[in-house]
């Protein structure tokens, strides 16, 4: 299924079915940013995750996710004097009611399928389930020396903030972004079995985790520090500023350009290759020869590693790319409001293909990673289940594009 030319191609419908269809070992590069957990609904039809695929499901619903209701009314409202919670893990605390708590969405069956909204999950663990489902699919289209970049981030076990509608948008950093959808993480309940109030849910380390178990390397965990992420109304941990861009292998030795993405020495570095080091390791005399004291310990001499250092430095002619990456996020398109930033594709794309290779992104969205693709002259595929946003997707890729290298506009640390 790899495009015939550098058109992106772009393949509606659910993720599993459409990368059921794609050839095993046909794409060199994935770099995706899914739905995450508890964040948004994208008004999407609800598809079936996990279970038994030839049994016949008798669905149980469950009650839906739901903005925060007039029983959550009030700071810390939702944990005084009422109903107990007990979990498994950790002592009980008070909740207002049970019916607070019970805000899940989808539906279940006995056999352990779940039909709903990929990111809309009663729990985080339900979550990392359905996500790795798909990275298996992944995983079978992914060229043996293939890598696979995923943006990913955590959350708070908590209630709902009530900031909804006019007065989410009036603190958002949305700006003149469409509203439809837009900064729906405070209307959702993310409360769950086993985690405890205000507690971090490390997502991207639970689905690390997963990936590991199901095979893959984990061969690196970059931070994207967002330059202008918004601050956080808190007042007793640090706000967050950071995500997580994961980078995950078939094999411990996958294709990687670190040449292509090498960037000028700071100064510092480059006055310490121009100056011939000199070692200040003090010298003993044995018998007329002079030694180390490090060669007599049988050690190695720090003064001789730090000179091989430097040499290697400069025969590389630049600094290797860090798993460090400071940029800003990307500014919303039509109704599609979670976009990362072009610069962040660019970077996971040169480091892991060559000219012509396919790139896929299983989760499209406005179609970033597919446009940045295209003006790296590279190949791309991209699923998405939105029948809207894959058609705002085709007319996005369908703009003119330019070819210049941009990665270092913003540069990584």
């Amino acid at each position: 299924m790899n495009p015939p030319d550098l058109t992106p191609a772009i393949l509606q419908g659910h993720v599993l079915d459409v990368l059921r269809s794609i050839p095993e070992a046909s794409v060199q590069c994935v770099v995706t940013s899914p739905p995450y957990w508890g964040q948004r609904s994208y008004g999407t039809e609800a598809q079936v995750w996990g279970g038994d695929p030839g049994h016949v499901h008798e669905w149980s619903e469950t009650a839906p996710r739901r903005p925060r209701s007039e029983k959550d009314q009030g700071h810390n409202s939702a944990y005084r004097p009422g109903g107990r919670l007990e979990f498994n893990n950790h002592a009980s605390y008070q909740a207002a009611s049970p019916e607070n708590y019970e805000a899940r969405g989808g539906a279940e069956c006995a056999c352990g399928a779940w039909r709903g909204e990929l990111g809309c999950e009663p729990t985080p663990e339900r979550f990392v389930a359905d996500l790795a489902q798909v990275f298996v699919e992944v995983r079978r289209v992914l060229k043996d020396d293939g890598t696979c970049w995923v943006n990913i981030a955590g959350t708070y076990a908590t209630y709902p903030s009530g900031l909804t509608g006019p007065k989410r948008w009036a603190k958002s950093t949305a700006g003149t972004r469409g509203h439809e959808g837009t900064e729906q993480s405070g209307a959702f309940d993310k409360r769950a079995p086993g985690w405890k109030r205000k507690e971090l849910v490390p997502v991207p380390w639970m689905f690390g985790l997963a990936m590991h178990e199901a095979g893959w390397w984990i061969r690196s965990d970059v931070q994207w520090w967002k330059l202008n992420g918004k601050h956080e109304n808190v007042e007793d941990r640090p706000f967050r500023a950071h995500e997580y861009v994961t980078m995950f292998t078939k094999t411990a030795d996958p294709y990687y350009n670190e040449e292509a993405l090498r960037q000028p020495y700071v100064p510092s570095t480059i006055r310490e290759i121009g100056i011939a080091y000199r070692s200040e390791s003090r010298k003993v005399t044995v018998e007329g020869k002079e030694y180390s004291l490090y060669d007599r310990a049988g050690a190695e001499d720090p003064s001789d590693l730090k000179r091989r250092i430097i040499k290697s430095l400069a025969e590389r002619g630049g600094s290797m790319l860090p798993d460090v990456w400071f940029m800003s996020t990307g500014n919303g398109e039509g109704r599609h409001v979670a976009v990362f930033p072009e610069t962040l594709p660019e970077l996971c794309i040169t480091a892991s293909t060559r000219p012509g290779d396919t790139v896929l992104d299983p989760f499209a969205g406005s179609g970033t990673t597919l446009c940045v693709a295209r003006r790296l002259r590279r190949r791309s595929i991209g699923i998405e289940l939105s029948e809207e946003s894959a058609s705002f997707a085709r007319e996005k890729v369908a703009r003119p594009q330019g070819t210049t290298l941009t990665a270092f506009e913003e540069a990584p640390a």
